[in-house]
């Protein structure tokens, strides 16, 4: 097996388990036994297990920008926003959801400094530009401002899933509200 291929065995664990059981709950040793891998190896691949975690993060940003809908295709904008949401349902609907990938790194780690709460940022920032985009280009006034009610909502009904164990289907009249009031036509 190649370093880029262990590298990826890594990423892929490392993945799984911290989004499943959280950063700090899951050791080196643990990491490097559920890639099958020494530690020794681990640290040849990552600096540190911070490491690890960041480049687990960028991997998972890369997935889910591309569970975006394409902003050129036929669909409508309307259409569009709401297939953000229907892809959320999608995921928060699986057996192994453990909510937002990102916000629960934030949230456990809770300073602004490191790294793997930036890429956490970043990635809730690719969301919000995506969408301000797609107001941009409905004519809304105030795109900004639409994106940032579209984000909070969006993280708001992962956080109710992962508490509640079911996606609240009220999302969307909550999304079709707010894209009325913005101006979006049907």
């Amino acid at each position: 097996m190649t370093a880029a291929e262990t590298r990826d065995r890594v990423l892929e664990h490392a993945t799984e388990l911290f989004h499943r059981e959280g950063y700090r709950a899951v050791g080196v040793d643990r990491l490097a036994s559920a890639a099958g891998i020494s530690k020794k190896t681990l640290y040849q691949l990552f600096r540190s297990k911070d490491d690890v975690l960041v480049a687990a993060l960028e991997a998972s940003r890369e997935m889910a920008v591309a569970d975006l809908p394409d902003e050129h295709d036929d669909r409508s904008v309307r259409q569009r926003l709401v297939a953000v949401f229907e892809a959320q349902l999608v995921y928060a609907s699986r057996p192994e959801f453990s909510g937002c990938f990102f916000v629960n790194v934030a949230t456990e780690l809770r300073d602004p400094a490191h790294a793997a709460v930036g890429m956490a940022h970043l990635q809730k920032s690719e969301l919000t530009k995506y969408v301000q985009r797609q107001a941009e280009m409905a004519g809304v006034e105030d795109s900004a401002f639409l994106a940032e009610q579209l984000t909070v909502l969006h993280t708001g009904a992962a956080d109710y899933a992962l508490l509640t164990g079911s996606y609240p289907l009220s999302v969307f009249a909550a999304v079709e509200a707010l894209i009325d009031a913005a101006g979006i036509a049907k």
